[in-house]
């Protein structure tokens, strides 16, 4: 029986078989040189079905050179449900020019007043920066509804900024939505240069797409280094409204480092057509990827007890080379000079009476975020204080110390109250120091250094805001000649 003639339709040349009369075929042995002689599946998983853009979305599954498919987790960075009635004024602060806003029982509402006059705008904002590092993706949902349907120069805008200095004028840098007059779209800004989604479509790519007033709709940014997603669920599912890549000549799709997750509404450039309330119930901040909590991840990235790029450089400790402190009494408003200004650092304290008043011993503030310094939060693991008896041996009163641990507030002075764009320092106790009358000079105190592990529940300090190690004479005499030279450090990571 006659056997078929395969052949090729370009070449021309014909299939041959072995001495079996088996077809022959080619035994690759090194797929990665030849991948076009073995055959192979590529993976490619959708990311959303195209609904709304009208053009399916599709990413490869990928794998490292040791064969393992690469996979990563959610952290959760932050996490609110505005079920309170005012200001959470430890994570938030407010940023407002004449207008209004409002906490009821289940949402945080903009404009409450109904005004419609131009150049006012409110603001909420995180104290807190979220990492954007590297392949991971920093992620934040809004839970929330639209009182009614755009105006004219009305402005909601809402997703990640370095900082929002001020309530009248668009984010300088970051990515976020955005509803004006047009419609609702994605922003992508870099040092002010914005590029846009263009409004999203209602479906295939075309139309307009319009919410439902007063319904709850959850709004999802997606952004890494050089892309950015928006997402909207209205109920039915997540889908993609619109995508920006990164912009030509930029090197991220923003500038800043360190996002703060921010929500608000201004009326610029007139009168707003009507009045409009953006109504937010709750939102949430996520990084997919590397986790952020993983011993010294901060201090292997951005250097460990040193400046951040954009900030100072060198060391954060107080230690001037080859030289002694000058004697000084701390102040309870301002750090006095020659006591030291860092993370950590040697001073040396003029021996005071027993007094009511706290005193700053040493104070540090953490960079506030700009498009040009990055914005992280500061992340203290433990503290060590160590003291000596200088000057003069304890003369006829014991020198009792207490000290405590201040942080978090936006101002220097630790009489800095609470207040919407504002916050009062939060502090915990490090313990006591004690000499005995008689004490002789270079005597530390009788229990020794005070040492603090807080590895178990970490002291979080924003972008902004200080920390400080204050000291209070419990008991003691005001003797001229006596002092105190201490040292303190901080153990610390950058987030």
């Amino acid at each position: 029986m006659a056997g078929f003639r395969i052949e090729g339709n370009t070449s021309g040349n014909v299939a041959e078989v072995s001495t079996l009369n088996h077809l022959k075929v080619v035994t690759e042995t090194n797929a990665t040189t030849n991948p076009g002689n073995v055959g192979g599946i590529r993976n490619f998983q959708e990311l959303d079905s195209g609904y709304i853009t009208g053009a399916p979305l599709l990413y490869s599954v990928e794998i490292d050179n040791d064969y393992r498919m690469r996979s990563g987790l959610d952290t959760m960075l932050d996490e609110e449900s505005f079920n309170y009635t005012a200001q959470n004024t430890g994570k938030h602060q407010s940023v407002s020019t004449t207008m209004a806003a409002t906490w009821t029982a289940g949402q945080f509402t903009t404009n409450s007043g109904s005004i419609t006059t131009t150049t006012t705008g409110y603001y909420l904002q995180t104290y807190a920066s979220f990492p954007n590092v590297g392949a991971n993706t920093l992620s934040a949902d809004f839970e929330m509804s639209f009182s009614a349907q755009p105006s004219a120069n009305n402005f909601v805008e809402f997703g990640f900024a370095p900082i929002i200095s001020s309530g009248t004028a668009a984010p300088g840098d970051g990515i976020f939505y955005r509803l004006s007059s047009a419609g609702l779209q994605g922003i992508v800004s870099n040092n002010g240069t914005e590029v846009s989604t263009g409004v999203f479509p209602l479906s295939g790519g075309t139309g307009t797409w319009a919410y439902t007033n007063s319904k709850r709709y959850q709004f999802i940014v997606y952004t890494n280094a050089v892309s950015a997603n928006f997402w909207m669920n209205d109920g039915t599912g997540a889908v993609l409204m619109g995508s920006i890549s990164l912009p030509s000549g930029t090197g991220r799709v923003s500038m800043g480092s360190g996002m703060k997750a921010f929500f608000g509404q201004r009326i610029t450039g007139g009168a707003a057509g009507a009045v409009l309330q953006a109504n937010l119930n709750a939102y949430s901040v996520r990084l997919g990827g590397a986790k952020v909590d993983g011993a010294n991840f901060g201090n292997r990235i951005f250097g460990s007890y040193q400046g951040l790029s954009g900030g100072t450089m060198g060391s954060l400790a107080s230690y001037a080379n080859s030289t002694n402190p000058t004697a000084a009494a701390p102040s309870n408003t301002a750090l006095t000079a020659n006591l030291p200004s860092g993370l950590g650092g040697q001073g040396l304290v003029t021996a005071a009476a027993a007094a009511a008043t706290d005193g700053i011993w040493g104070s540090y503030q953490v960079p506030a975020p700009t498009v040009n310094v990055q914005g992280r939060r500061l992340v203290i693991k433990g503290i060590r204080i160590d003291a000596v008896n200088t000057g003069a041996a304890v003369a006829t009163t014991a020198t009792t110390l207490q000290f405590s641990l201040a942080f978090g507030h936006t101002a220097v002075s630790l009489a800095t109250a609470e207040a919407t764009n504002a916050k009062a320092p939060r502090r915990l106790a490090l313990g006591f120091m004690t000499w005995a009358v008689g004490a002789a000079v270079g005597q530390g105190p009788q229990s020794g250094p005070i040492t603090v592990d807080y590895t178990g529940a970490p002291i979080y300090v924003n972008p902004g805001e200080f920390v400080q190690l204050v000291g209070k004479f419990l008991v003691g005499t005001a003797t001229a000649s006596q002092t105190i030279a201490f040292t303190w450090q901080p153990v610390f990571d950058w987030e």
